[in-house]
């Protein structure tokens, strides 16, 4: 039967000794009675297996060894000696196996401790937090053994231990490295996404002040109009009644006079066919010369529209202009090739639209749906702009095109630009369902924008159908003139040749 022997036992009675024996010391009464086994002692050191606990950070089947004490008598320091227990201390023969040495050291004798492997890095020590400190203003180190640490004891069994121990420990370090790099990446790409969507908002944001900012501007320009037109109005009331209360009018004449202001102020704003405001070239006007040539120079490629003559151009006044350039030229910037612009005809406009567009620029609501996706159509040949445009209109147009991409994919339900492109050029849409000039086919490239803020209307041509017939030769004669008359003005645009031809 085996007995448990309790060392603790004659403890209290030992330490009383050894105060008695100190008091001797100190009245310098050195005799064998004042000697003990504490007067032999160099250095000590202490030491505890910790047990791992639920509320432990480290893993459940870590050894860990608490250094508790270790000290030396001040006469035997830097002597070595405590670099000597320590290493004792380090040895698995002495403790037993383990997996880390941890100690609250004495700031004083950190550098030690450091100069003999431990380490005092906060992230490494987190997972020893649990351990109870027992000294103050202390700082905790852990030391960890390599691998062959244990080979001092010459057993094969320990080595190949120590060799699944290092394949296990690998495993865990590349999984949490793996882990880590996908947490860290999967943050990188989420704040990327976020960047994208503000930097859209804030897009949307820009276009939509601008589009306000117009707006403000045509309705500022529009209670000016109204303020001067009704100060004018009660102006000549006030005058009307002047005069018939001083009795030079009749009452009945005066009613008729108020009535008939009143009807002009209703009328519709469109006179002669033109919107109010705007400027309208006249024939001979140099301007107007230059926009009939470059049209004529297009429309005559096609046999069956050399009959077409342009009789009025209309555009806006240079206010109203200046402020629809301005959000074009704000949107221009933002292109990823701000300087390709280009002149187009406008594919649409059917049902009234052209004047408005022309006073009012492109809205979000002209954007009509096509073959390509829904947004602006234009193209580089008028012939072809007349199939989608009304009867006796044609609108010139600058167009911001960007980066175009090229696409003959149908995708009615496209509404905005492919990624990395401003526009698109598509190929010929089906145009049998408009009715006028269905009849005609052009191999005709037409560019698509998906913002209303990407173009500027220029001029809305009036044009019409002359009749065909008379004498062949003087037709022939008469477009000779005109070529020759095109000609002479391209080589000499120092002189005035329009005087010269009228």
């Amino acid at each position: 039967q085996m007995t448990t022997s309790d060392y603790a036992a004659g403890v209290d009675e030992y330490l009383k000794n050894v105060e008695k024996r100190q008091i001797l010391r100190n009245k310098d009464n050195l005799n064998t009675e004042s000697i003990g086994a504490e007067s032999l002692l160099v250095a000590a050191a202490t030491f505890k297996r910790v047990h791992h606990t639920d509320d432990a950070p480290r893993r459940e089947k870590e050894r860990v060894i608490q250094l508790a004490l270790l000290a030396v008598r001040k006469r035997y320091r830097k002597l070595g000696v405590g670099r000597q227990l320590l290493n004792f201390v380090r040895n698995p023969i002495v403790v037993g196996e383990y997996d880390a040495i941890v100690s609250y050291v004495d700031p004083g004798a950190t550098g030690f401790f450091l100069r003999n492997g431990f380490s005092s890095d906060l992230i490494l020590n987190h997972r020893f937090s649990d351990l109870v400190d027992h000294w103050d203003n202390s700082t905790m180190m852990s030391y960890l053994p390599p691998y062959s640490e244990c080979l001092s004891s010459g057993t094969v069994s320990l080595l190949k231990e120590m060799s699944s121990t290092l394949s296990e420990d690998i495993k865990r370090w590349r999984s949490s490295s793996v882990e880590a790099y996908q947490t860290q990446l999967s943050c990188l790409e989420r704040m990327r996404h976020e960047i994208m969507l503000l930097r859209t908002t804030v897009s949307s944001q820009e276009t939509t002040i601008d589009s306000l900012t117009t707006e403000i501007e045509r309705l500022r320009l529009g209670k000016g109009v109204c303020e001067r037109e009704f100060r004018e109005y009660r102006a000549q009331v006030r005058a009307m009644l002047s005069r018939l209360k001083s009795g030079n009018e009749d009452l009945e004449s005066a009613e008729n006079q108020i009535m008939s202001l009143t009807l002009l102020e209703s009328k519709d704003p469109h006179i002669n066919g033109h919107e109010v405001g705007n400027v309208v070239l006249r024939v001979g006007e140099e301007e107007f010369t230059t926009i009939e040539d470059d049209f004529r120079a297009a429309v005559c490629s096609t046999p069956s529209y050399r009959s077409i003559r342009i009789t009025t151009v209309e555009k806006q006044n240079a206010k109203k202009s200046n402020l629809l350039r301005n959000v074009y030229k704000a949107r221009c910037n933002a292109l990823r090739d701000p300087n390709l612009t280009m002149t187009l005809y406008y594919c649409g406009g059917k049902g009234g639209t052209l004047h408005r567009i022309l006073r009012d620029g492109f809205l979000p609501k002209d954007m009509v749906p096509g073959d390509f996706g829904v947004g602006l159509y234009f193209t580089q040949n008028p012939v072809r702009a007349m199939q989608y445009s009304e009867p006796g209109l044609l609108m010139q147009c600058e167009v911001g095109i960007g980066m175009a991409e090229s696409v003959l994919k149908v995708d009615q339900t496209r509404n905005r630009p492919p990624v990395g492109y401003d526009s698109i050029l598509t190929g010929e849409r089906d145009v049998d369902h408009i009715g006028i000039y269905s009849h005609q086919r052009h191999n005709e490239l037409q560019y698509l924008v998906f913002d209303s803020k990407q173009a500027v209307p220029n001029y809305l041509i009036y044009f019409k159908r002359l009749k065909t017939g008379g004498n062949t030769r003087y037709r022939r004669q008469n477009r000779l003139n005109w070529k020759c008359r095109r000609r002479l003005r391209n080589a000499c645009m120092d002189f005035d040749l329009n005087n010269l031809f009228k």
